[in-house]
């Protein structure tokens, strides 16, 4: 009786010392969709014209970790890539070579009533052309400074999954030494809106 007593102590001892489960307290999310940018560069060499991305592409991939009841702190990256576009005044549309951009942003999340939630984010971006021609002749220039502000929405039958809808809004400043060498002093300021499907995994795909 006494054997089996300090087994039976043994194992309830054990129990109590070992930690109980954790649910995974990292939630990572995709989204894909399509993203419109502003124009780069407007001038005027005979006509005016302007020189921005075509509709493009865009992924993002985002690691989130609550922070509170409502709030969590998160990291995206996010790429997008098309062709680089000019516009003259006539109403032609010429290629300039493909043009994809990196970005790198860190903020913060809140829940909201009804499947919402906005988010915040600052970073910065990186331009990679394809070809070291026209306004990339001489590079991309630095990482430019980028703020970004997200709405989402999540219907409850798509919980499980993390699925929902998103809209973001972005803007940075764009200027590259190429343009600065042909008298663009000024960094102009590029706004981009990108509409997209995501889906989480992890953390209980949180809404």
């Amino acid at each position: 009786m006494l054997v089996r007593y300090w087994r039976l102590a043994g194992i309830a001892g054990g129990l109590a010392c070992t930690p109980p489960a954790l649910p995974s307290q990292l939630l990572v999310r995709a989204a894909l969709g399509a993203r419109y940018t502003s124009t780069l560069v407007h001038d005027s060499i005979v006509t005016p014209f302007d020189v921005r991305p075509a509709l493009a592409p865009a992924l993002a991939v985002t690691a989130a970790t609550p922070v509170g009841e409502r709030w969590m702190a998160q990291a995206t990256l996010d790429f997008s890539t098309s062709t680089l576009e000019r516009h003259d005044a006539a109403g032609t549309t010429t290629g300039l070579g493909r043009v994809s951009t990196l970005a790198f942003t860190v903020g913060l999340r809140r829940a909201l009533p009804a499947g919402f939630a906005a988010a915040v984010g600052v970073g910065g971006l990186k331009s990679l052309p394809a070809d070291a021609t026209g306004i990339f002749r001489q590079g991309s220039g630095a990482i430019a400074g980028l703020g970004q502000v997200t709405v989402e929405y999540a219907p409850v039958a798509g919980a499980r999954y993390g699925l929902g809808v998103q809209a973001c809004y972005d803007a940075h400043r764009f200027v590259t030494p190429a343009l600065q060498s042909e008298g663009f002093d000024s960094p102009r300021l590029v706004h981009r809106v990108t509409l997209a499907l995501r889906a989480g995994w992890g953390g209980g795909a949180a809404r």
